[in-house]
């Protein structure tokens, strides 16, 4: 009987670290994902600024605008 509680327990024990774990991992690539997205958002709003007013932007600056920004951004 004796045997059987503390294997049990472990067994509780070890699922509960288990889960405890895969939750922070989740959160810790939530987190990532959503700084990835403000860098984005900020690249391509930073982008559409420069782009000219009274001519048709053109996608290709447009396109090497926003990985320059996303360069800097992670340097």
């Amino acid at each position: 009987m004796k045997v059987t509680s503390i294997g049990l327990f472990l067994a509780s024990a070890l699922s509960s670290v288990g889960c405890a774990h895969a939750i922070a991992r989740y959160d810790l690539l939530e987190r990532g994902d959503i700084g990835i997205d403000r860098m984005v958002e900020t690249a391509r709003r930073t982008c559409r600024e420069q782009q000219p007013k009274n001519a048709l932007p053109s996608a290709a600056e447009y396109e090497r605008c926003v990985l320059e920004e996303l360069r800097k951004a992670t340097l």
